[in-house]
């Protein structure tokens, strides 16, 4: 195969792969970007297939390792130095709590369960959603907390125990 080619597939297929990566909700990505799991997994698996003899010769493979790495950097470097393109790599925060209300919309498109942000309440110490000014989901798929100001004087509704 022509290196060309090799140069061309490589390309195409890593930028494809990017976009579709983009449609993964942040909480099934974990804790990497986007276009370094997809950097992690290419370069495993071409060197697998390097090593395995899968391939058409090890230069074809080291090419298709180096344009990935090199398309990961590129990609890297320009959402550092490019706004525009951060924005469009990046995911941003979604709000799944607002003023001690659940954004439901937010919640599917998150797919992010009642259960698991009342799980992220109790391990922050918060015992009832009214105390939270807002939660969000992170780009890296954890959910962050920003809780009310607390006033001197608390009542039993504020410290979540209903009937007081």
């Amino acid at each position: 195969m022509p290196l060309w080619e090799i140069g061309l597939r490589a390309s195409l297929v890593y930028l494809l792969l990017i976009v579709l990566l983009r449609a993964i909700p942040k909480r099934n990505a974990g804790h990497i970007s986007p276009n370094d799991m997809l950097t992690l997994i290419l370069v495993g698996t071409l060197g697998a297939d390097a090593i395995t003899g899968d391939s058409t010769s090890i230069g074809d493979m080291t090419l298709m390792i180096g344009l990935v790495l090199g398309w990961g950097y590129l990609l890297d470097l320009a959402e550092y130095r490019l706004p525009w393109m951060r924005r469009w790599l990046r995911d941003k925060p979604a709000p799944l709590i607002e003023n001690g209300r659940m954004v439901r919309a937010n919640m599917r498109k998150e797919m992010v369960t009642e259960e698991e942000i009342m799980a992220v309440l109790r391990k922050g110490g918060v015992d009832n959603i009214s105390q939270v000014r807002f939660a969000c989901i992170e780009a890296d798929g954890e959910i962050s907390l920003s809780l009310k100001a607390q006033s001197s004087t608390p009542t039993g509704e504020s410290q979540g125990i209903a009937g007081s």
